[in-house]
């Protein structure tokens, strides 16, 4: 078969087009190639990784992108081979990430830093620290912004319903007494003083309770079995562990707080005034076959009850009113410094409570008789290289306390349950309290209901006792008395 000129021309052609575009590519190819050669020359580098204190033990080296990878000796060193170009990244829990492009050196020098939000996921296990993650026993834990934010007089109290399995029990709102009753996970025992749990702060065996919460770092509360592999027995009824501030390398740190509270009494018992008192009374008496002209308030003394108008002999005092306030004043303030150099660093703390009490006073001679509780804190806590072997930790830290509370009943009752009571049982016609300075009391002869007392009868700031039906006689009282 004979094929014409033109086929055999078109065949040509598109042979000589292939084998241009081969060598083409084949060029392109060997060029690209001699370059990735170049960038990949491979070195051994050594190099040391360091932090604050020194060398950094187990560091992670790797190149990025590659599997191979060393871990830095007991000196931080490390060999490894990286190629020219290419990322180094080195890591190690509790520290940031550090990532460095390796332009060919021979010998590397590595600064990591601390990663402080991975600091903060440390926990206290008795007299040492674990990470969070690698903890098995039961715990719960607090910082100290969580403890500011419940400005209480007692740090008891400021772990109320922010721990679970803790119980906080306050029996008293008294300035200076109101320390509340911690149970982990319940009552272990019958008696209230074996149920209480073990407290410690910074180690050592002591309450917390009248701690500056500015000075308190976290509050661990261990609260299972795992708590008696250290402490033995006394970690039955679960521990918890206080730690306070303390400083870290640069330069002084200053800070000032101040807060204010008031205290509110949550609940304030309404009582009966005279005019219900007396009708209810008449009431009893009638249905208890009393004749009305036997009754203990006659219907003149109601009447003059109901429209108030002789306060002076026939007062209807309402004793809460007059002897418990709407609120009171408590404030706290604090300052602290911190710092350091590599070798020694400093925490120190001053702290001021003032705390009023929920009665009102009645001045005699110029001197306040009422409730009132003032605390000052104090504390220094240093930690001391001596050498690079030894090092030392110096904690000082108490408080002072000024308590003052009234002499009730010249000092007869001891427990301030009296107080509340006479308060409470108190008949709103017993007398007209405080006025112009002067005690004034009911005669026992105008109502026939047996000896009764006034909300004054073991209050403080008295003054002097006056019976209001000698106001009326004329008998008027000076400094002296009638």
């Amino acid at each position: 078969m004979k094929i014409p000129c033109r086929i055999w021309l078109l065949a040509a052609t598109l042979s000589v087009g292939q084998a241009a575009f081969s060598t083409e590519m084949e060029t392109i190819s060997f060029s690209t190639g001699q370059d990735i050669a170049q960038q990949k020359k491979v070195i051994e580098v050594t190099g040391t990784v360091t932090d604050n204190f020194g060398p950094v033990i187990g560091a992670t080296v790797t190149v990025k992108g590659m599997s191979a990878g060393v871990i830095t000796d007991t000196d931080g060193n490390f060999k490894l081979k990286v190629p020219v170009g290419a990322t180094i990244m080195v890591s190690y829990i509790g520290y940031e990430n550090k990532e460095i492009h390796y332009k060919g050196e021979r010998s590397l020098k590595i600064h990591l830093n601390e990663n402080v939000q991975e600091l903060q996921e440390v926990q206290v296990i008795a007299y040492g620290s674990q990470k969070k993650v690698t903890v098995t026993g039961a715990l719960s834990s607090i910082n100290n912004e969580e403890l500011l934010k419940s400005p209480v007089a007692s740090m008891a109290n400021a772990l109320t319903g922010k721990v679970t399995g803790l119980a906080s029990v306050q029996s008293s709102g008294q300035p200076g007494a109101d320390d509340a009753t911690l149970y982990v996970r319940g009552v272990g025992s019958l008696s209230a003083d074996l149920s209480q749990p073990l407290m410690l702060v910074d180690g050592v065996e002591r309450s917390f309770f009248q701690l500056d919460p500015n000075e308190v770092e976290s509050i661990t509360v261990l609260k299972d079995a795992s708590a008696t592999a250290v402490f033995g027995v006394r970690g039955a009824n679960g521990v918890i562990l206080v730690t306070t501030k303390r400083g870290v390398q640069g330069k002084a740190k200053v800070n000032f707080s101040t807060t204010f509270a008031w205290q509110m009494p949550s609940r304030v018992p309404e009582f009966a005034n005279s005019y219900e008192y007396a009708t209810a009374y008449n009431n009893a008496q009638l249905h208890d076959g009393v004749s009305e002209d036997q009754l203990a308030f006659s219907s003149d003394i109601v009447e003059k009850f109901r429209t108030n108008s002789d306060p002076l002999v026939y007062p209807s005092t309402s004793w809460t009113d007059m002897l418990i306030k709407n609120s009171a004043l408590q404030t706290q303030h604090n300052f602290n410094i911190s710092g350091g150099s590599e070798r020694v660093k400093y925490f120190a703390s001053l702290g001021v409570f003032t705390q009023d009490g929920l009665f009102n006073t009645f001045e005699e001679n110029g001197n306040d008789k009422g409730f009132k509780y003032n605390r000052y804190n104090y504390r220094i806590n240093m930690d001391i290289d001596v050498t690079k072997t030894t090092s030392m930790q110096v904690n000082l830290g108490g408080y002072l306390n000024d308590k003052q509370e009234p002499n009730y009943n010249n000092g007869t009752y001891t427990d301030l349950k009296f107080l509340f009571r006479d308060i409470y049982t108190a008949v709103p016609f017993a007398g007209a309290g405080v006025v112009d300075g002067k005690w004034v009391v009911s005669d026992q002869d105008l109502f026939s209901v047996g000896n009764y007392a006034d909300g004054l009868n073991v209050y403080y700031g008295k003054m002097i006792k006056i019976c209001a039906l000698d106001v009326l006689e004329g008998n008027i009282w000076n400094e002296n008395g009638i």
